[in-house]
């Protein structure tokens, strides 16, 4: 039991009491302090709730991203189409000031992936010139390792298929030991061919990799060649 001032009079009552015996006022009963908390956690949130309910829904402004206008996707998706895949550029050694002319491709990776200690490894096709002579040839980031070779002096003859656009050729490439180019043996069909053709995909016989291929895009190679040429004379 628990004494409450009474209102009226100020005599304690007992919280248990309707009335005061003094006056016979009503006997005011205390409210816990967890009820207290309650009441005004529950007040909060309803008055939170209305308040929401009241405000107008902007949330439509900012789920949906901005749709791009078709006129910048078109030009976007049409000057990436017509980006050349191959490049001229000029290297020249500073000891000599001797320059050589290139027209090179991008590099790509093969068509499958290949494993370890070959993951990773990048193509390029290249022709070079040095006002004298001109030669067609492949790169690549790490040696090749290929088997069913002919083996010379210093160097190996590779022989594989290769397949312009749609026609398929056997093709001797050689490869001085132990370096990461593939020289074409005739120069001026394979320089032909790149300026003439769309694609060109290389089969080569790569040690635990077999087979392996690598497919090089030629958009951009004839006028590439054209520039390395002009440049060489």
């Amino acid at each position: 039991m628990a004494l409450v001032k009474c209102k009226e009079c100020g005599v304690q009552v007992s919280n248990k009491a309707k009335t005061c015996p003094a006056c016979g006022a009503k006997v005011p009963k205390k409210t816990s302090i967890v009820k207290g908390l309650v009441f005004i956690i529950i007040f909060i949130w309803l008055f939170l709730s209305f308040v929401a309910a009241l405000s107008p829904d902007t949330s439509s402004n900012y789920s949906k991203p901005r749709a791009s206008t078709s006129t910048s996707s078109s030009s976007s998706t049409s000057a990436q189409s017509r980006a050349p895949n191959w490049l001229h550029h000029t290297s020249k050694d500073e000891m000599t000031g001797k320059k050589q002319e290139f027209a090179t491709s991008d590099k790509v990776v093969s068509t499958k992936p290949m494993e370890f200690p070959y993951s990773g490894t990048k193509a390029w096709m290249g022709i070079g010139c040095d006002g004298s002579n001109e030669w067609a040839y492949i790169g690549f980031s790490g040696s090749p390792n290929l088997n069913n070779t002919d083996t010379e002096s210093g160097y190996d003859i590779v022989t594989t298929r290769v397949r312009w656009d749609d026609v398929v050729q056997q093709t001797k490439f050689t490869q001085k030991w132990g370096d990461s180019f593939l020289h074409f043996r005739s120069t001026p069909a394979a320089i032909a061919k790149i300026a003439g053709a769309k694609t060109m995909l290389l089969e080569l016989d790569w040690h635990g990799q077999r087979p392996v291929y690598f497919e090089f895009s030629l958009d951009g190679s004839s006028d590439a060649i054209k520039k390395m040429r002009a440049s060489c004379r």
